[in-house]
């Protein structure tokens, strides 16, 4: 459950038998119960604490703490089996570690006061990035320590800004909403008329309706299922200017916008299952919500509107995904492909030699599909 759903957090009962709300950005359930633990706590021990399934409720100083969660990543690394097998497997294999890693990180868990403070030793001032992440709070809470560390990462860059060409000023990103730090598609808007309407779905950042607004495109429709989504993309449209032409929904797909020129989806492109709210961004399972945004994208076009899907073709590199999927459900939602632009992915992990999918991703190339009604 996620700090900003319609049902309340379920409570954790703390060693001293008072009441704390769990905050977590997957699915893992509440902690049964917490075992105190300080610097006295060699990683060795930890880990096989940690293994065994205890959560470990940190109370000692924080700068040690976050030197034990490191020390923890290091050990489960040095531990790791390489993956054999074709891509798609040594991919999987990459998605199992990952998910036993958050796993085990995420049982080091701090209590944040009701005020978002976190009353350790040598703690940074934490109450603007927790309510930054996760809002104002009516009691204590529950947050893995790792998941804490990236709250307050995102909330400097919240409020730092980022620099992105053809905005008219920083993008502020906000935890928990897709940051495009891999920036490279944005090149790819420049193969696309300037449309006098937009509907931007799955808008995040709100970074692709915003450049076409600073184009000079009239009328937007930005859309998301996430609330942060929704929230940062009209705190950055206020930012630059640009609110009083755009209209932020929230909700599925198209979310009841009207017919538009142009309609865009920068898609999640891993046809597999997420594991956190971040990851929606990521992974569709079996392109569900891509096959449904081009099923119904038809209705969803102004008379002579085009359509845009931006797709990573990763998954074709490693079998996860076959290469005539898209032309195929083009066919199917009754669509032509009027053109496709490519451009190369530029990210920090296409650099790494010793990435077990090093060949994949240094190949990796982020796709435009322009669509129009046949």
């Amino acid at each position: 459950m996620h700090a900003d759903d319609a049902q309340p957090l379920p409570m954790v009962t703390m060693p001293d038998g008072s009441k704390a709300s769990w905050i977590t950005e997957s699915s893992a359930p509440p902690p049964a119960t917490l075992a105190p633990v300080d610097d006295r706590l060699a990683a060795r021990v930890a880990l096989a604490r940690l293994r065994a399934g205890e959560t470990l409720l940190w109370t000692g100083d924080y700068r040690n703490g976050c030197q034990l969660l490191d020390a923890l990543r290091r050990r489960l690394t040095k531990g790791r089996r390489a993956a054999r097998g074709s891509a798609a497997k040594r991919w999987r294999a990459e998605r199992r570690f990952r998910a036993e890693e958050a796993r085990i990180l995420g049982g080091v868990v701090v209590s944040l006061e009701t005020d978002g403070s976190l009353d350790l030793r040598r703690a940074p001032d934490t109450r603007a990035a927790v309510e930054l992440a996760w809002g104002p709070a009516s009691c204590p809470r529950l947050v893995a320590m790792r998941t804490l560390r990236g709250a307050l990462g995102a909330a400097g860059w919240t409020q730092k800004g980022l620099q992105i060409d053809g905005l008219p000023g920083p993008l502020h990103p906000r935890y928990g909403v897709w940051s495009p730090t891999r920036s490279a598609y944005l090149s790819l808007l420049d193969a696309l008329p300037t449309p006098q309407t937009l509907v931007d779905v799955g808008c995040g950042t709100g970074v692709l309706a915003l450049r076409f607004l600073a184009r000079g495109t009239e009328r937007a429709v930005a859309t998301d299922l996430d609330p942060r989504a929704v929230a940062c993309t009209r705190d950055n449209a206020h930012r630059m200017g640009l609110a009083h032409r755009l209209d932020v929904r929230e909700g599925a797909l198209f979310a009841g916008a009207d017919p538009a020129e142009l309609v865009i989806f920068n898609a999640p492109w891993m046809p597999e299952t997420p594991s956190s709210r971040l990851d929606r961004a990521v992974f569709d399972p079996g392109g569900t919500t891509t096959q449904a945004f081009l099923e119904g994208l038809p209705a969803q076009l102004a008379t002579g509107g085009r359509g845009a899907l931006i797709l990573s073709d990763l998954p074709e590199r490693i079998g996860l995904r076959d290469p005539d999927w898209v032309s195929t459900r083009l066919a199917e939602a009754g669509l032509t492909l009027a053109e496709q632009h490519d451009v190369a992915a530029t990210h920090r992990r296409a650099a790494k030699a010793d990435d077990p999918l090093h060949s994949a991703r240094s190949a990796e190339r982020i796709r435009l599909f322009i669509c129009q009604a046949s």
